[in-house]
């Protein structure tokens, strides 16, 4: 396996670096403008893209519009699971905290794009007017795709989802514990078709919950099935594989190209639609369901949207990120229509991007800045324990780190810490527009 060697993750020097000098270098070229500019959508990168603009321009005009008035940090959803995390205060915070003074959020929803005449249409505000526009509007979780579905039973009778919302995530920890100290039964969990916010997740949890049963000490009592609608466990190959070697260890048995169709929390019955049309009936005690995801109705139903291969999603170069057929408009975060890539780390990596090539169609030149898709995955194995699973377009690992130091297939402690205690910092300085690493 080839693996190749990245910038190292993060240091004291490139921090202080950027706090100095490229602070500095920051200041005296930023651009000079007017432009207004509208970004539909304020989660992590929503905020993040309008501070990280304020070190490129000067005088622009931005605006954030978004209905939820708190900021969730959603990779903290595993950690919720996990018990690390036990409130909703560990992932949930004030969007004043992050967002700089000069930038104007609108607490609303965008109802409707019209890129021809160059605004948005909102709920609440009436019509926002841009020169330029940045759709980070997240994905929606399509709960009402799966018959039967009631959100409100989440955290009841062994009904989990930690994609839904913080009190799911504690929900779902509390359902798991109750469970590993049963006296057995059938565990299930789930993977839609298609695109996910963090794909990781649903085998995170899966892992998550097998190590409190294990620990338990009554494992063989239990049975545990991954169903999953796609036709492999992860995307790449070698870790693919590696996690098979892991689950095969764990007893942990997966099942290709079942979709979940429906399910009754009184029978306790799931049912799966197999990739010929017929349908497998399964019993659960305990199920963790990841629900189909798409971009919002305003732009799934929008002439932003790719009609061919992301069918619903913003159309977008997948290297610029700028849109296909606007080219005022750009795409960031989970709701650009691209292969790979719903992360917070692919965000991170995003924001220069799009705030060089935003800045450069103010200029009046073509865009420059190319993204890779680099993303991460640190696929946590059980509470001490993670692999840092890095990537790109290419579907081949990446490193941050050297090799020596982390090894993407092998157990290790040093990736369960950077996971529980350093991405989120890092995750924080990404909010206010730093990207040194």
């Amino acid at each position: 396996m080839a693996i190749s060697r990245r910038n190292l993750l993060i240091s004291g020097a490139t921090l202080g670096a950027v706090s100095a000098t490229g602070i500095i270098s920051w200041e005296l070229n930023k651009q000079d403008t007017n432009a207004k500019i509208v970004i539909a959508g304020g989660g992590a990168a929503g905020i993040a893209i309008a501070n990280k603009l304020q070190m490129y321009l000067n005088g622009a005009q931005i605006t954030v519009v978004d209905p939820r008035p708190y900021h969730w940090y959603q990779p903290g959803q595993t950690l919720l699971l996990a018990g690390v995390y036990d409130s909703r205060e560990d992932v949930i915070s004030t969007n004043k905290e992050y967002m700089d003074a000069n930038v104007r959020w609108v607490e609303d929803s965008v109802t409707e794009f019209d890129p021809d005449n160059n605004q948005i249409l909102t709920g609440k505000s009436g019509t926002l007017a841009y020169d330029y526009l940045i759709v980070s509007t997240g994905l929606e979780l399509r709960y009402d795709l799966i018959e039967g579905f009631d959100p409100e039973q989440i955290g009841k009778d062994g009904l989990t989802c930690i994609y839904h919302s913080p009190e799911a995530g504690i929900a779902s920890h509390r359902q798991a514990l109750e469970f590993a100290q049963s006296k057995g039964g059938n565990a299930i969990f789930t993977r839609p078709h298609g695109s996910l916010k963090c794909a990781g997740a649903p085998l995170k949890a899966t892992n998550l919950v097998e190590y409190f049963v294990r620990e338990s000490g009554q494992r063989e009592r239990f049975n545990f099935d991954y169903m999953t609608a796609e036709n492999f466990l992860f995307s790449v190959k070698v870790f693919d594989e590696r996690l098979q070697e892991i689950w095969q260890e764990r007893q942990i048995a997966y099942h290709y190209e079942h979709d979940l169709k429906s399910i009754d929390t009184q029978t306790k019955q799931a049912v799966f639609t197999t990739v010929s049309g017929e349908e497998y009936q399964k019993e659960w005690d305990f199920i963790h369901v990841t629900p189909p995801m798409s971009a919002i109705p305003a732009v799934r139903n929008s002439v932003l949207a790719d009609s061919n291969d992301f069918k619903g999603y913003l159309e977008v170069d997948k290297y610029t990120l700028q849109h296909k057929r606007y080219p005022n408009v750009f795409g960031l975060g989970d709701t650009a229509g691209t292969p790979i890539g719903k992360t917070a780390a692919s965000v991170k990596a995003q924001l220069p991007v799009v705030a060089t090539n935003l800045t450069a169609m103010i200029r009046g030149v073509e865009p420059p800045a190319k993204w890779d898709c680099y993303t991460s995955c640190p696929m946590i194995l059980d509470v001490g324990h993670a692999m840092l699973w890095e990537f790109d377009y290419t579907l081949q690992p990446v490193t941050a780190l050297p090799f020596e130091v982390v090894d993407p297939l092998k157990k290790s402690k040093l990736s369960w810490v950077m996971e529980k205690s350093l991405l989120r910092p890092i995750y924080d300085v990404m909010l206010e527009g730093y990207t040194p690493v």
